[in-house]
């Protein structure tokens, strides 16, 4: 999820009554719900490529985050206990009571995050195996409609209200979920159903389906399969007894191909990352050089510029068709 989301999540956790635990509580719940993603600081020392990798990794992981949520009221105490020496007064914080907080809202980041279809590695360094809920938008304006008039009221009605309005906002939220778990079970049956009249009509067999949702939307979602043949696209629409009629197709990439992109080391990269990966040569008919277009059919389509989600490597021709 966005950091906003975040935020808005450690504030209103603070104000649920963790913020009661110890002087300094509310800061640290601000932070530890967006300390995970400090994995972007690899910026600094590579390319985006570099973020790609490495982003929603160790800090998103069950081991990272237990070492941040440690850490982090440590770096409290710590700096409070020198503080007091040099003021030459009684420590103020409860690191008990922080780390109490900080476990508790450390968590809610990887557990947003696992909700969209962007993915999380929850069991590096062991496993890299990428786990998706395919549930909320990355971005979901209602979440900050929830959360956002949560945290306002929150300031108006803080003395009398303040906990209610805050336990009301989770508990708004969770039902938030629930509804959309049963539109994406929804998706998927109905997606399913589509997928299987496509793939039959080609002869083909559905291989995987995964059902996504689109932005502040839920009676419309984008569903991705891939057959032994094929990966496709298409959209569905909950509400809409006609069957879709926007599909796009795009053939398996050979095991030369493939061999031969991942030298390359962005290739490499998304292809690690990519969830639904497909490829197409700019140039088909090229006598010297061309690019290999590469997208991942979650968010874009080959051609279709969308940041770390596609990408264009040079290639040598002649080549061996993308299609078997």
């Amino acid at each position: 999820m966005d950091n906003l989301t975040h935020s808005l999540v450690g504030l209103t956790a603070a104000r649920a009554g963790l913020e009661k635990l110890s002087p300094g509580a509310t800061a640290l719940c601000l932070l530890a719900a967006n300390a995970p993603d400090a994995d972007v600081v690899v910026l600094a020392f590579g390319d985006r490529w570099t973020v790609l990798q490495h982003h929603r990794g160790i800090t998103h992981a069950i081991v990272g985050v237990i070492a941040l949520a440690f850490v982090l009221p440590l770096i409290f105490y710590v700096v409070d206990l020198l503080w007091s020496r040099f003021r030459k007064r009684q420590p103020t914080i409860n690191f008990k009571g922080l780390l109490l907080a900080s476990f508790i809202v450390s968590a809610t980041h990887p557990l947003l995050d696992w909700t969209n279809s962007y993915g999380i590695r929850f069991l590096l360094p062991w496993n890299e195996r990428w786990f998706y809920g395919d549930l909320v938008f990355i971005v979901d304006p209602l979440m900050w409609l929830i959360l956002g008039g949560a945290s306002f009221l929150l300031y108006v009605k803080k003395a009398r209200w303040g906990s209610k309005i805050a336990l009301v906002a989770f508990a708004l939220v969770l039902v938030y979920w629930s509804l959309l778990a049963l539109a994406h079970s929804r998706a998927i049956t109905r997606g399913g159903e589509e997928a299987r009249r496509m793939a039959s009509a080609n002869g083909e067999t559905v291989a995987r389906l995964a059902a996504m949702p689109q932005l502040a939307n839920p009676f419309r979602w984008d569903c991705v399969f891939e057959t032994d043949e094929a990966t496709y696209r298409f959209e569905v629409a909950l509400l809409d007894s006609v069957a879709s009629d926007n599909a796009v197709r795009y053939p398996r990439e050979t095991p030369a191909l493939k061999a031969m992109i991942s030298q390359q080391r962005p290739a490499r990269i998304f292809l690690g990352f990519a969830r639904f990966p497909v490829m197409q040569l700019e140039d088909p008919g090229c006598t010297t050089r061309t690019l290999v277009q590469l997208a991942d059919l979650r968010y874009t389509e080959p051609g279709k510029s969308r940041g770390t989600f596609s990408l264009e490597a040079p290639i040598d021709c002649p080549v061996r068709q993308i299609g078997r």
